[in-house]
């Protein structure tokens, strides 16, 4: 099978069922968004994942010198990342940070919903139901007139939002009835409710403070690895001529790609910064015909000069790239001030969490598809 895209994670990425999972969804998204809508001509292809965290940094999730400053509080058997996205989403504890949300934009709600996903225990269908779901709602929210001042609870705009979003059709398998006409995949309406549901278990102490040590946590735990990751990335890359394992494994997918003719990249975060090495410095001759990069320091380490020899711009065998910059992610930084024929596109939520949840969003991959098509045409 062609393969279409190579994506190179960031920081924090280890092996595990919960990896495997986002994973299903990332891939998912981006074949109905990126590649439908931005390079129909390679629609359902292969998409690549390097795994290349494995070889980095050893503390993992749980750096043992990071203060936690967790006091108890809790969210029962659930992932205790959704619990600091509540935190840091609903600081007031008003229990309602979709409709908060909402209220502002509604594509902010439905990106912040899918954050909040739990995906342990959701087969492939689920996820698949999950991606189509994403995409009604990342078209129907672009020119949606909701009066959110009429929704009382976020479990009512869940509801809400699946009924507005369902197709009039012939009722089908698996498929439930939500009105005249309307019906809606269940697994999809089932594991949005249960997001709901879920944050709404959380228990909280003081909600100001709460936010405080969940702000720290959502921070504290990408900048520890980062730290971590770049360390052993930058003691451990190697020579063109001997390359590290991380640039090797990288490499080997970059190269398999490159086969079939030009490929489609997208790097997050430290991935960013190997892809930039390794198609500068280690391999200048695999042909890249979009390269984007998300959440990634690769203008502010060139600044540094952290990179082999200091360059003045884009790859010349990178055809364009393009560098999404959210300025409500601590980790993320422009490119186009130091690296000529680099173009920088701010994607802005503002949101404190925006780190690890770019590629979990309808709205980001709805935009980033746009971005995309419009360089390429």
């Amino acid at each position: 099978m062609r393969v279409a895209l190579v994506f190179v994670h960031g920081i924090g990425n280890r092996d595990g069922r919960a990896y495997g999972k986002k994973v299903e969804l990332r891939d998912a998204l981006f074949q109905r968004f990126l590649l439908a809508r931005a390079v129909p001509e390679l629609s359902g292809s292969e998409i690549r994942n390097p795994l290349w965290g494995e070889l980095g940094t050893a503390v993992g999730w749980s750096p043992a010198t990071l203060p936690t400053g967790r006091n108890g509080e809790r969210l029962g058997g659930a992932d205790p990342v959704v619990a600091d996205l509540v935190a840091v989403a609903d600081p007031s504890g008003s229990g309602m940070p979709l409709v908060e949300a909402a209220r502002t934009d509604l594509r902010d709600a439905v990106d912040l919903l899918y954050s909040f996903l739990n995906l342990r225990g959701r087969d492939a269908a689920e996820i698949e139901e999950l991606a189509d779901q994403a995409v009604a709602l990342a078209d129907w929210c672009e020119g949606a007139d909701l009066d959110v001042a009429t929704v009382d609870d976020d479990r009512e705009l869940v509801e809400l939002l699946v009924w507005r979003t369902a197709p009039v059709m012939v009722p089908a398998p698996g498929m439930e009835t939500l009105g005249p006409g309307r019906q809606v995949r269940v697994a999809a309406r089932a594991a949005l409710i249960a997001a709901v549901d879920e944050y709404r278990r959380s228990t909280v102490g003081s909600p100001t403070r709460h936010m405080a040590a969940a702000l720290r946590r959502l921070m504290g735990r990408p900048a520890s690895l980062l730290i971590g990751d770049v360390l052993v990335y930058l003691a451990s890359r190697g020579t063109p001529e001997r390359p590290g394992q991380i640039v090797s494994l990288v490499t080997r997918d970059l190269e398999e790609a490159s086969r079939d003719g030009p490929l489609v990249v997208v790097a997050h975060s430290m991935g960013g910064n190997i892809v930039y090495d390794v198609l500068s410095h280690f391999r200048p001759d695999l042909e890249v015909d979009t390269l984007v990069t998300v959440g990634t320091q690769v203008g502010f380490f060139e600044e540094l000069r952290l990179f082999p020899a200091a360059r003045a711009g884009r790859p010349a065998n990178v055809r364009r790239w393009i560098n999404v910059v959210d300025r409500g992610d601590p980790l993320s930084y422009t490119a186009a001030p130091v690296l000529d024929g680099v173009t920088d596109y701010e994607y802005s939520t503002d949101a404190l969490w925006a780190h690890g949840a770019y590629f979990r969003q309808p709205t980001f991959h709805a935009r980033l598809a746009a971005r995309v098509r419009e360089a390429r045409s």
